[in-house]
């Protein structure tokens, strides 16, 4: 099933944007001729971007609502009184509940750091690399369920033998903004078509399940690649990492892998 979307009237189209990748959406887009209705900043959004992304909005003259709950009836008041076409998810950390996702005419845009229909749901980055997944970032619209929506516009990202949770979690943020600028004219014309995810093929993990996975048990027996792809998949320098538990206490582990040199000898 596809559903076209091509309007001649001028969209109505908001961003709802945190953090850095919001911050460099918001940039991009005030930069260019098309006029948003409004973009909404996060009230979960602590970091600096928030204030950055306000200012972005100050500089340019674009209406800018603080700190929303997209649920909150006075917000869900505001899209339907500016009648949106589209609201645009810039790497929003909230759910969007179904009051709110009728509220919009053709409804809201969302960014995953996972190649749906695959790694659904949280930490995609991690389970990309320990289950064998295809990994890479999506648009896609929001529906009633956790990243089944139809897509949009994908991009695959290529998975090394040296990449690590952190470095691929850095490359969706960084793709997803590339993404969206590449089809952003496409966006804001509302010409593009949807499609249905296969849902067949689909892989979903909840948050809670990367605690235990990643718990190394000193006595169990591993195959070495299982074992080295689980601990480069938790490597993040600012977090928990993989874990194992000895003499009373609880240890993090973090791995880099590196390429030799092509000239070095072998031993």
């Amino acid at each position: 099933m596809q559903e076209s979307c091509n309007m001649k009237a001028k969209p109505k189209i908001a961003i709802c944007a945190a953090f850095y990748a919001g911050f460099e959406i918001v940039k991009f887009v005030a930069g260019h001729r098309f006029q948003l209705e409004f973009v909404a900043t996060s009230n979960r959004d602590d970091s600096e971007y928030e204030a950055k992304i306000a200012g972005v909005c100050a500089e340019r003259g674009i209406p800018c609502l603080r700190r929303v709950n997209v649920n909150d009836a006075s917000f869900i008041q505001e899209i339907r009184s500016r009648d949106l076409d589209l609201v645009v998810l810039a790497w929003w950390p909230s759910i969007v509940k179904k009051e709110a996702l009728q509220a919009a005419r053709k409804g809201w845009l969302n960014m995953h750091p996972s190649l749906l229909p695959y790694n659904r749901g949280k930490h995609p980055y991690y389970w990309s690399i320990v289950e064998g997944t295809p990994f890479g970032v999506s648009l896609h619209f929001i529906d009633e369920g956790i990243d089944t929506g139809q897509c949009v516009f994908q991009r695959q990202i290529p998975v090394g033998i040296t990449d690590t949770g952190v470095s691929l979690y850095q490359k969706s943020v960084e793709e997803n903004i590339a993404l969206f600028k590449e089809c952003y004219a496409k966006i804001a014309a509302l010409d593009f078509t949807a499609v249905e995810q296969d849902h067949d093929i689909a892989t979903f993990h909840w948050a809670h399940e990367i605690e235990d996975h990643s718990t190394i048990e000193l006595d169990r027996h591993y195959r070495a690649r299982d074992l080295l792809n689980i601990l480069r998949a938790r490597t993040f320098h600012n977090g928990p990492s993989a874990c194992f538990h000895a003499d009373g206490k609880k240890y993090f582990v973090r791995l880099q892998i590196e390429e030799a040199p092509a000239n070095q000898e072998r031993d």
